[in-house]
């Protein structure tokens, strides 16, 4: 999917994704939130939605950077893990999108327990400090900003938090609406178990 997304140009050609699928913790705080593709004409690809789901993903982070960076929080590059953290373009893009350096450590999958361990040594006296994860984990990549890109996606930003303030109420009005129960879609019948029943017993014989 990497390769089809990076057909699509920067902005995936002016779709835009907002990545609300479970609702939004921090700092929007909005569990009526939901998914978007906005801008979706038929002139978009497959590459384009997959790009926009990059892009999306990548904007939505940057709401949870400009949030740190508000508190006076002091970052000059960022680490990403995970198996996401594997592919160039991703980085590339959110290296764009923060105007950050990307740093991408060695190990990735299991990142998570390392930390765990690390933490876990230190507390009990193994390790001196946190220090030991620097000689742990090696960066293996390092993606830097292309100013060009990030000037568009400072722009795209704009776009997207516009467009997530504009469904705020639209969110809200979706999350009003009486739950439909839950069954077989119109038209298509369930048989009752001593119909399925029947229904074996017919063709057993």
């Amino acid at each position: 999917m990497n390769l089809e997304a990076d057909q699509s140009p920067l902005g995936a050609r002016g779709l835009i994704f907002l990545p609300y699928l479970l609702g939004e913790r921090s700092p929007r705080w909005n569990p009526n939130a939901r998914g978007a593709f906005i801008g979706l004409t038929m002139t978009h690809k497959r590459a384009d939605m997959i790009r926009a789901v990059l892009e999306g993903i990548s904007l939505n982070l940057r709401v949870i950077l400009e949030a740190f960076l508000d508190q006076g929080a002091e970052i000059e590059a960022i680490r990403v893990i995970g198996g996401g953290a594997r592919s160039k373009l991703w980085n590339q893009i959110m290296a764009n999108v923060y105007g950050r350096t990307i740093l991408r450590p060695a190990l990735l999958e299991e990142a998570t327990s390392m930390g765990a361990a690390i933490a876990g040594g230190v507390g009990v006296g193994l390790f001196p400090d946190f220090s030991v994860a620097e000689r742990l984990t090696p960066i293996a990549a390092i993606t830097e900003v292309d100013p060009e890109a990030k000037a568009v996606y400072d722009r795209l930003y704009e776009v997207f938090e516009a467009a997530y303030q504009a469904l705020v109420p639209i969110y809200d009005q979706i999350a009003a609406l009486p739950p439909r129960p839950m069954g077989p879609p119109r038209g298509l019948s369930i048989p009752s178990s001593s119909q399925a029943r029947s229904s074996t017993s017919t063709a057993a014989t």
